[in-house]
């Protein structure tokens, strides 16, 4: 699922283990399966590098391990890193982080995440 920005449209990407990215697919967002923490490393910071994709979705799983590669996100307007559940369930660690964003933007935590 392609994001309009202007006149240039920029696709989505998804980053994790097989069985959570290839239903995305279906969605028309690009999926890169990724067996372990080097190659989501290797994907991850490509994808970044490229900046051909307007949003980036790793699966926390993966996204846990490799934070010094997702912070590399934080320099440029593009793309966002999202973490996101895997097929195993939440660990809460992106509502961790929006929580996180929302107290220093707002000087509270409006969503108390523990």
């Amino acid at each position: 699922m392609p994001i309009k920005e202007g006149s240039t449209v920029k696709p989505l990407a998804i980053v994790g283990e097989r069985a959570s990215v290839v239903a995305f697919e279906g969605l028309g967002i690009s999926a890169f399966p990724v067996d372990s923490v080097d190659e989501a490393r290797k994907v991850v910071s490509n994808l970044i590098r490229k900046k051909q994709y307007a949003i980036v979705f790793v699966t926390e799983d993966f996204g846990k391990q490799i934070e010094d590669v997702i912070a590399e996100s934080l320099r440029e307007p593009e793309p966002s890193v999202v973490l996101v559940p895997s097929s195993s369930g939440s660990q809460q660690i992106g509502l961790k982080k929006l929580s996180q964003v929302l107290k220093k933007a707002l000087g509270r935590d409006i969503l108390k995440v523990e």
